[in-house]
């Protein structure tokens, strides 16, 4: 095997505390990328997940829209009376709400 003498790079703390932070930070940006890839090929997968508790209300949004549209009544309202349940906003304030929230 031949040895050869490093090659020596005048540097001076600085320069080397730089490159440290340099290679933390491309490995941040390398990890944030790799989770946003994998959260991307789970929707892809899954697109809709009525468990998830950041899409929960969407989903609801969009099952609430859907009967209203078909005329199935909301749940504990139909032909035996009104619901004990305690009502919530309506469905258009609640569209506005999540609609406003979910787009930029």
């Amino acid at each position: 095997m031949i040895r050869r003498t490093p090659t020596m790079i005048p540097m001076s703390d600085a320069d080397v505390q730089e490159i440290r932070d340099l290679v933390v930070d491309q490995k941040s940006r390398f990890e944030a990328k790799q989770k946003t890839l994998l959260a991307m090929k789970k929707m892809a997968e899954h697109p809709i997940q009525p468990n998830d508790p950041e899409t929960l209300p969407w989903f609801q949004l969009l099952v609430a829209e859907r009967n209203r549209r078909l005329g199935i009544p909301a749940p504990g309202t139909g032909i035996h009376g009104p619901s004990t349940g305690i009502s919530g906003p309506s469905t258009s304030g609640l569209a506005q709400k999540l609609l406003a929230r979910r787009l930029p």
